[in-house]
């Protein structure tokens, strides 16, 4: 079978969450009377630490070789918050969520005013949802209003303005992102004999 790239995590690999959220490059500084300087110096980025469950000899090669296929960052992989692969109003199979929804207009950098959702469609803080574009974005609700057929979505971090744009696909179901391998963040433990788990972090990309 033909690898495609960017990759889905193996489905058959059980994976444990040490990890996930956006990680931001933010600089401080004081001066005097105690006021304190704050100032964003990059864009923020998804992160997510991923531990699988104890595997055997030939569970773990099998998981490595998948971890090398990314050759360390190279090659992309996707990814979806298995906990979080749904809102938590509609779990198990989305429900209505599955439905996406139309991006109209972003205010503030963060305010996604969205319509042609399901009227049905519940949102609490702390939902994942994904925009897409020409490229993928994953937001954590804050705050959400409106009824019937449209939404007014706060979510962090605010997403980049050329995947935020309007027309931009709103979706409530297993928003995923594409990533890139950290170097130098795979490893092996023998957590006891005869069983080994592998670990390796994620970071947001294109």
């Amino acid at each position: 079978m033909t690898i495609t790239f960017p990759r889905p995590l193996p489905e058959d690999i059980e994976f444990h969450v040490t990890r996930f959220e956006p990680e931001r490059a933010v600089a401080a500084s004081r001066s005097r009377n105690r006021v304190g300087n704050h100032s964003q110096v990059a864009d923020p980025a998804w992160v997510v630490e991923l531990t699988s469950l104890p595997l055997r000899y030939a569970g773990r090669m099998k998981t490595e070789a998948w971890v090398q296929s990314l050759r360390g960052g190279l090659r992309t992989a996707l990814y979806w918050h298995r906990l979080s692969c749904y809102p938590a109003a509609h779990p198990g199979d989305g429900g209505v969520a599955v439905d996406p929804g139309n991006l109209v207009s972003v205010a503030d950098g963060n305010v996604l005013s969205v319509n042609s959702v399901n009227a049905g469609l519940t949102l609490t803080p702390g939902d994942l949802i994904g925009i897409e574009a020409t490229h993928r974005a994953v937001g954590m609700v804050t705050e959400v209003s409106g009824t019937g057929t449209s939404r007014s979505i706060t979510i962090e971090p605010e997403p980049p303005t050329d995947v935020a744009v309007p027309g931009a696909v709103i979706r409530f179901v297993k928003p995923t992102l594409v990533m890139r391998l950290v170097p130098g963040s795979l490893s092996t433990p023998e957590v006891r004999t005869g069983f080994w788990t592998v670990n390796f972090t994620l970071r947001e990309s294109r």
